[in-house]
């Protein structure tokens, strides 16, 4: 097996954490922009490495999650924002309401299992700023489960309900 077939298939292996990093970093926006996204951050991650010389990529999956961020981040400032709709869980209403910066730490740490250097990595900040996002956005995400706001559960029956799992 060569080495292009091994890149490809460690492409293939990874889409789908990116998708669903993508996803929930958009904090329910259409998936059709994620999945835009994550198109974005494969095609400039495989066009960087065919232009390295040895072909090699040292680490792949750091690369493609910060290329997958940076696309993110234009893509939000420039567009209109965006609230998840009513029938999204509860938490997506509160990953919308944290800043980008902390959500982005907080989905790479908890939702990927990034280290804390992989995070600063991919965020291009250092270890010290990426702990200090992190615990921000735990310590709001505590802070609404003792005060949730009043509109992230509207229009949701109390008790069991039945979902659509696709």
């Amino acid at each position: 097996m060569g080495q292009a077939e091994d890149f490809d298939e460690t492409l293939e292996r990874l889409t789908p954490g990116l998708r669903r990093y993508a996803r929930a970093l958009l904090s329910g926006a259409a998936n059709d922009l994620a999945d835009e996204l994550v198109h974005t951050a494969l095609q400039t991650t495989a066009d960087e490495a065919g232009r390295e010389s040895t072909g090699a990529v040292l680490d792949l999956r750091v690369d493609l999650y910060a290329s997958l961020t940076l696309a993110a981040q234009r893509r939000l400032r420039s567009a209109a924002p965006h609230r998840p709709s009513l029938r999204q869980p509860a938490i997506m209403h509160r990953l919308a309401d944290l800043p980008f910066e902390e959500r982005e730490t907080l989905l790479l740490v908890a939702l990927e299992g990034f280290t804390y250097e992989e995070v600063a990595r991919i965020t291009r900040t250092d270890r010290p700023v990426a702990l200090m996002r992190l615990m921000r956005a735990r310590s709001a995400l505590t802070a609404l489960d003792r005060h949730p706001s009043p509109g992230a559960d509207a229009g949701r029956r109390p008790g069991p309900h039945l979902r659509v799992v696709k």
